[in-house]
């Protein structure tokens, strides 16, 4: 895999937003539940936001492991947006956990 390939960064940062994009989703859905006292839907919400973040990740880890190992990684606006929606969505799956717990007292 080259990743200096501008076409294959772009696919790999698009999946990136995708997967991260439906963690977020699910997260704020796993919340909606939460105000609805839907508290094991709302615990199912919160796995698969998980699932799909440990996806996103996996993604970001391919082109950590690319560049580790020499190949060049061609870095566009796209990919920089990825990584920063990645970043986000990443601390509200959190929050939301920490606001269920908060539920439960």
């Amino acid at each position: 895999m080259t990743l200096a390939n501008n076409t294959e960064t772009q696919d790999i940062a698009m999946t990136l937003i995708a997967y991260s994009g439906e963690g977020r989703t699910l997260a704020f859905n796993a919340l909606d539940a939460m105000h609805r006292d839907a508290f094991s839907e709302s615990k199912m919400l919160l796995k698969q936001s998980s699932e799909a973040l440990g996806k996103a990740h996996d993604v970001q880890t391919q082109l950590l492991v690319a560049e580790a190992n020499g190949q060049q990684v061609s870095i566009d606006i796209l990919l920089i947006h990825a990584q920063d929606h990645f970043m986000v969505d990443c601390k509200i799956n959190p929050n939301a956990v920490r606001t269920k717990k908060i539920s439960f007292l």
